[in-house]
């Protein structure tokens, strides 16, 4: 496999593990590949976003959780 087309393959699988759809993933490819950074960033940047709204809602359950933990310890 050529080089190029394994970098592609890492940068596909980087984006399905954080949670693009093929879709998404097929349309960044190429504006990823023309260099055009500043569309590159701003999409990356849409799913960043995203991933840190889940993680601070995640967050929140925890220490919901961790409240409740403690009150049950009394």
């Amino acid at each position: 496999m050529l080089e190029n087309e394994q970098m592609i393959k890492d940068v596909e699988q980087n984006m399905e593990d954080a949670g693009y759809t093929r879709e998404e993933i097929e349309a960044f490819i190429p504006v990823w590949q023309s260099g055009n950074k500043k569309e590159s960033m701003r999409l990356l940047s849409k799913q960043r976003k995203v991933l840190l709204v889940s993680i601070h809602k995640k967050q929140a359950e925890l220490e919901r959780l961790e409240d409740l933990l403690t009150t049950a310890r009394g």
